[in-house]
């Protein structure tokens, strides 16, 4: 493929030279086109096509709520995944397929868009926030897009970095490029996500040659930041390695005290240095390894785009109960709809009249003055005589009350200390939803139904599903179970290791134990200054107790940890940026044990050593102690015994 201003006898030229038999450029290549030119609403007009296509053979008319949110969550919004990972496709084809989504969503017949009683961006937002988890596809686009220059700093020696870099960032990085001579769209879809990639980002010090104290994002704060200064002239050229110590490979305190404000040193002396010149790399701060992830990326996306909000809402409201409302233990379609009451949605006279589409307001079944959705669910005389006969206690002024949000607190949260809460839990939802199905059967059918048909329904449903949802114990006779293996502790000595992190105290406490069986034969327990993370604690503890039985000329013994994430850790380094330091030190550190294995011990298993780094945390200054017994201050009986 050629560019424009390419004539036709260089194209023959290199065609001849290079033994090119077929010119492309019109075509398409794994589903995109070969060359981007024009309108790119035109060019990438067959996303839509392609998600239209796929909506209109899915009939809403049968599809529960449920059923829609799986098909939009794994088939429709993930249609166009390869397309966004490569290219910024245009707000106006965005826009569409929001828009064809959401109709979708919202629409029970083919030919209807159906009534869209929420906007599609609040349905965007985390179940925890009051939303269904959809994705807005400008934020995931972006997203999948940081992913790929993620790529390009991370792996700056792949093909496509040397490409890359041989035309737009030969002499800088991608992070550092400020301005493209005539950039190909798909460099400009990835220059796109650079504000997303770089609020993450943070410089993980490996030399510090490469990062500057004053313009670099290398402060592990919240988010991460250049330091911050005791000066107002600062050098920009200063570069963190001139705050290390090139000989012990250790912080220069006098330095740091003299240049960096009081309230980031404890942050920077929590930082490990690498006794190698290990190149400073990156971390994002979206993920606990520090390795980007698409999922961290598009929740930071929706943030950055989330308008701040100068006077924030305070009182009570009713997000903790959208919350809760996929908690419950119920059908899927159940729990959409405990939503979309909470939220408003459902079709009853009250609401379609102030939507201007309906022309009454009143209840069909008893003549109330406004059929709201707590009305027909709690206060029409039908709904009134199915509470009182399911096995729900009325409380006077507390259930069923004059407010929706007040009678559903109480079946969420105020049933569970009753002696048949579970049963509350179970049937409640189904209550609710055979009251609805109620009331559409006498509007649209004429049919008119005891509340005790009501609550049976209900409690037939309830105890089916429960049935069908329950764990059988006893196996088929006809199939046999293999034998549950038998757990025998090491044979040999094991070193047992655990961490001790607070947010909000100065020190990280660190102990380990050797046990042969249940007697101990050595023993350490030190305070550090603390670091990142509780999970850096865990690392930091292994390093240390793996340098003492070096020193001890102890290298044949095992080791057990209660983290099950630093076992994660090791068993695949590539995936952990955030450690590159400690990962280094760990693989020349194990060099030295033969047989090195680290293996998973519950929390109960593990007391000891979780004694001992707990006591080595408060003691409130920074110390270390190896030996065969306990410290004088610490007697052995004591350590076994759990502390807070």
């Amino acid at each position: 493929m050629f560019g424009k201003d390419v004539d036709d006898l260089t194209r023959s030229t290199i065609k001849r030279t290079l033994g090119i038999t077929n010119e492309g450029g019109m075509g398409t290549y794994l589903g995109l086109p070969e060359k981007i030119h024009g309108s790119k609403t035109q060019v990438f007009a067959f996303v839509r096509d392609r998600l239209h296509s796929r909506l209109n053979t899915w009939s809403a008319k049968f599809l529960s709520k449920g059923g829609k949110e799986i098909l939009i969550k794994s088939v429709a919004q993930a249609l166009p995944t390869y397309v966004m990972s490569c290219f910024l496709l245009p707000k106006a084809i965005r826009s569409k397929l929001n828009s064809a989504i959401a109709d979708f969503w919202w629409k029970t017949r083919a030919d209807s868009k159906g009534i869209h009683w929420i906007a599609w961006d609040k349905l965007c937002t985390q179940l925890s926030e009051g939303g269904l988890g959809f994705r807005t596809l400008e934020e995931f686009n972006l997203a999948l897009l940081a992913k790929q220059l993620w790529r390009l700093i991370k792996f700056p020696n792949s093909l496509l970095s040397r490409v890359l870099r041989g035309r737009y960032y030969r002499y800088s990085d991608p992070l550092e490029i400020k301005k493209s001579n005539r950039p190909s769209y798909g460099w400009r879809s990835i220059m796109a996500s650079k504000p997303l990639l770089t609020s993450g980002l943070r410089r993980t010090i490996g030399s510090g040659m490469n990062t500057r104290v004053w313009l670099d994002p290398w402060i592990p704060d919240i988010p991460a930041r250049p330091a911050k200064g005791k000066i107002t002239e600062r050098d920009p050229h200063l570069y963190v390695d001139h705050l290390i110590d090139p000989v012990s490979k250790q912080w220069k305190l006098d330095r740091l005290q003299a240049l960096i404000d009081p309230s980031d040193i404890p942050l920077i002396l929590g930082i490990r240095l690498s006794r190698s010149y290990l190149s400073d790399g990156f971390s994002w701060n979206g993920t606990k390894s520090g390795n980007y992830s698409v999922k961290s990326g598009y929740w930071a996306a929706r943030d950055l785009s989330r308008p701040t909000c100068d006077h924030p809402f305070q009182g009570p409201g009713i997000t903790p109960l959208l919350a809760q409302v996929w908690k419950l233990k119920t059908t899927r379609k159940l729990k959409h709809f405990v939503w979309q009451c909470l939220s408003g949605c459902l079709a009853t006279n009250h609401t379609l009249f102030y939507r201007h589409i309906g022309k009454e307001k009143h209840c069909p079944r008893c003549g109330a003055e406004e059929e709201t959705i707590n009305h027909l669910l709690f206060e029409c005389p039908p709904a009134l005589q199915t509470w009182a006969l399911s096995p729900i206690p009325s409380l006077p002024s507390s259930f069923p009350s004059h407010s929706l949000f007040s009678n559903l607190d109480f079946l969420f949260w105020r049933v569970k200390g009753m002696m048949n809460g579970e049963e509350i839990a179970l049937i409640f939802p189904w209550i609710l939803w055979y009251l609805w199905k109620a009331r559409n059967s006498f509007i649209f059918e004429n049919i008119r139904e005891s509340p005790q048909n009501t609550l049976e329904h209900a409690s037939q449903e309830a105890n089916a599903w429960k049935v069908a949802n329950s764990k059988d114990d006893i196996p088929d006779e006809g199939i046999r179970l293999p034998p549950e293996p038998l757990h025998l502790g090491p044979t040999q000595p094991e070193c047992q290791i655990d961490g001790s992190w607070k947010i909000n105290e100065p020190l990280s406490g660190h102990g380990w134990i050797v046990m042969n069986g249940d007697t101990p034969i050595l023993m350490g327990l030190k305070s550090s200054r603390r670091g990142l993370s509780p999970l850096q604690a865990e690392f930091e503890t292994l390093l240390w107790a793996m340098e003492c039985l070096i020193a001890d000329s102890k290298t044949n013994y095992g080791f057990a940890s209660d983290c099950s994430e630093l076992i994660s850790i090791l068993d695949n380094p590539s995936e952990w940026p955030t450690f590159a330091v400690e990962l280094q030190l760990f693989k020349l550190l194990k060099l030295s044990f033969p047989s090195f294995y680290i293996r998973f011990i519950p929390r109960c298993n593990n007391v000891c050593a979780d004694c001992l780094a707990k006591k080595a945390r408060t003691r409130g200054f920074l110390f270390s102690h190896v030996s065969t017994s306990a410290p004088d201050w610490l007697s052995l009986e004591e350590s076994l015994r759990p502390i807070t």
